[in-house]
């Protein structure tokens, strides 16, 4: 992929008339990224502690199925951090191509993606593609405490529990 230093006229223009709103965008994408970062973590810790709360319950009532409870309870909890890390993906993606666009290092996607979004660059596309996101976000160290406590989890359902005294 190359960078066009010098764009057309018209878009060049465009910019340098919008270069305040532009910059303010960018502004408000930082703080949109920020809170997708922040609600991810939120999400970690809820589901987290509601697993915890139902797997001590679990080994309370020598129960399997609080342990299976436990297991659904933070899968939905980690769909909904999936969701959460790609909103974040898609609001640097633009923040990215904002930046680009504001230091004149444009691609002809650039051109194509101002004309569709007219002016507002804070909205992502609407895509519901973040469920096909899963297995990339797996791979990513944010989410080692759901491997762990998911293997934690399988463990629990598969070993017995030890006899009550």
């Amino acid at each position: 992929m190359f960078y066009i230093k010098t764009m057309p006229n018209n878009v060049s223009h465009w910019i340098e008339k919008n270069k305040d709103y532009l910059v303010k965008q960018t502004e408000m994408l930082q703080s949109a990224i920020a809170r997708m970062a922040n609600n991810s973590l939120e999400v970690k810790k809820v589901g987290i502690t509601v697993w915890a709360a139902i797997v001590g319950f679990g080994f309370t009532n020598r129960s399997a199925a609080l342990f299976v409870l436990a297991f659904v309870a933070f899968s939905l909890f980690g769909v909904l951090d999936v969701y959460y890390l790609y909103l974040e993906r898609k609001f640097r993606d633009n923040f990215n191509r904002l930046t680009r666009i504001l230091s004149g290092y444009i691609v002809p996607e650039d051109q194509e993606w101002i004309e569709k979004v007219k002016g507002n660059f804070l909205k992502p596309d609407n895509s519901t593609k973040f469920l096909g996101q899963i297995p990339n976000t797996l791979k990513s160290w944010a989410n080692l405490p759901y491997l762990i406590t998911f293997l934690i989890t399988i463990l629990l359902l598969v070993v017995p529990l030890p006899a009550s005294p």
